[in-house]
């Protein structure tokens, strides 16, 4: 009980076919700028940018301190050039915003663009490594400053620092010292902020299409589905529609709104028809009533006024009475088996020769043919199959005669399979052939006749899938139901 207050708000709740377009393309639209800076991706390459800024600066400053080591005036060592070196590495970080260090060949800083000279760093992997000849890289985690610097700052925020260690080549060709270069790398957020005025740009287009193409989406989307909604309501107040209303819908470039499009057009078809059906229903109904309730009421009537009528007289007026009685029981019973043969009934595969064999035992004065294939199934209803076929021999034993002879066989196709019905009897006139499915009508009213057996088995061959067609000639009529074979 509980959960349907719950249900109620959720369905409640809902966005417009546009604006979930608008969402949908605006998340897809941010999904790879969050991806890049999710993955890490982006972080990952502002190192690698660093690490070759440093690794070239490095290459310089080695090239330039071994160019130094050379020739017949050269000092011996890299510890006699700190006094040249102090302001040049001082004036690299000005302009790169590098650290710069020079270390001698025993790992110790012997000149330095800010502070440390004299520390010993033979012990740090990159320095160990460029000490062995190769270029040592390393990344360390950066202090945490007590202040964020802006994004605008030319002061880097990542939250670590990479270090990257050269080896200076000396005149004999072994390493005479090195290089060690440090800098902090960009932050995602502050890359993107010096990137944003190209960013911006290109950002506000692609916004500009996303919005314009969800917008077109959305309205040739909706459009045919506000129109789909509208035929609906008029439907569900009882108002007619033209085949066209609902085929310019069906012309959507959506194929899902075509495909709702064609289901709708075919329920709207079947209600249409189901309410002339129904109206013309209730018009026969009331039609095929009105007299019996009429005779009924005026034979009460007079019995209740006449208190003179004789006996015999009364009982004549009793009994037909109790003639109208019955026929409008098996009116009664007619439209309940129009009823239910309108109902969906579970279906089987059915031998048509065994539905014919189980006829003649219910009928024995008939004669029985097979031409069908024995491997013929048909899919349907057996209750509903042998009510038609009982309702056919029925009408052709009333109508065709007192000597008529009725013959039932079976026939199939490789798409059909179907009964036929034949009787030798006086026929069906012209006039009355084109209006024997027609409900109620029937020439054999005097002896009990509904009309309502023909329009039944009708009814019960389409629900089927299939139909029934009359011929008549004077000297007999045949009734040929057709009905869709079963596969396999």
């Amino acid at each position: 009980m509980n959960d349907r207050p719950r249900e109620r708000a959720r369905t409640r709740w809902g966005l417009p076919l546009r604006a979930w377009l608008v969402l949908s393309y605006l998340v897809v639209l941010a999904l790879p700028l969050l991806a890049f800076l999710a993955t890490g991706a982006l972080a990952t390459d502002l190192i690698r940018q660093t690490r070759l800024n440093l690794e070239n600066q490095g290459e310089l400053i080695a090239l330039f301190v071994g160019e130094r080591l050379t020739g017949p005036d050269a000092p011996e060592g890299v510890a006699a050039l700190a006094p040249q070196l102090t302001p040049t590495l001082q004036a690299a970080r000005e302009r790169t915003l590098a650290g710069v260090r020079v270390l001698d060949a025993r790992g110790v800083v012997i000149a330095s663009s800010g502070e440390g000279v004299g520390a010993a760093l033979a012990g740090d992997p990159e320095v160990a490594a460029a000490l062995s000849g190769e270029t040592g890289i390393n990344v360390r985690p950066r202090p945490t400053r007590s202040r964020q610097q802006p994004l605008a700052s030319p002061s880097r925020r990542a939250r670590v620092r990479l270090f990257v260690a050269k080896p200076i080549a000396g005149p004999d060709g072994q390493v005479a010292g090195v290089v060690l270069l440090s800098r902090t790398p960009r932050e995602e957020l502050q890359a993107l902020y010096h990137m944003s005025p190209r960013l911006l740009w290109g950002l506000l287009v692609a916004l500009a299409l996303t919005l314009t193409i969800a917008g077109l989406a959305g309205y040739y989307g909706s459009r045919s589905l506000r129109r789909l909604a509208e035929a609906a309501r008029r439907v569900s107040v009882g108002q007619r529609l033209e085949p066209a209303e609902i085929e310019r819908s069906a012309r959507s470039r959506v194929v899902e709104v075509r495909e709702l499009a064609r289901a709708v057009a075919t329920m709207t078809e079947k209600l249409q028809a189901r309410v002339d059906y129904i109206n013309e229903f209730a018009g026969n109904v009331s039609h095929e009533f009105r007299t019996p309730l009429a005779t009924l009421r005026g034979t009460a009537e007079l019995l209740h006024d006449d208190e003179d009528m004789s006996l015999e007289q009364r009982r004549k007026f009793l009994v037909n009475a109790q003639g109208e009685l019955d026929r409008m029981e098996r009116l009664v019973a007619g439209l309940l088996a129009l009823a239910r043969a309108e109902r969906t009934h579970a279906l089987e595969p059915l031998d048509p020769r065994a539905l014919l064999d189980a006829l003649a035992g219910r009928r024995p004065q008939i004669a029985v043919t097979h031409a069908a294939d024995e491997r013929a199934r048909v899919q349907g209803s057996r209750a509903q199959l042998a009510a038609a076929l009982d309702n056919l021999v029925d009408n052709a034993l009333t109508h065709g005669g007192a000597r008529v002879r009725v013959e039932v066989s079976t026939w199939s196709d490789d798409q059909h399979v179907g009964f036929a019905v034949r009787d030798d009897g006086r026929g069906i006139s012209p006039a009355n052939l084109p209006r024997v499915f027609e409900r109620f009508f029937t020439t054999g009213r005097e002896r009990g006749g509904t009309g309502l057996g023909l329009p039944l088995v009708r009814l019960i061959c389409q629900t089927h899938g299939g139909d029934i067609e009359l011929t008549s000639a004077p000297d007999g009529t045949e009734a040929r139901i057709t009905l869709p074979r079963a596969p396999g």
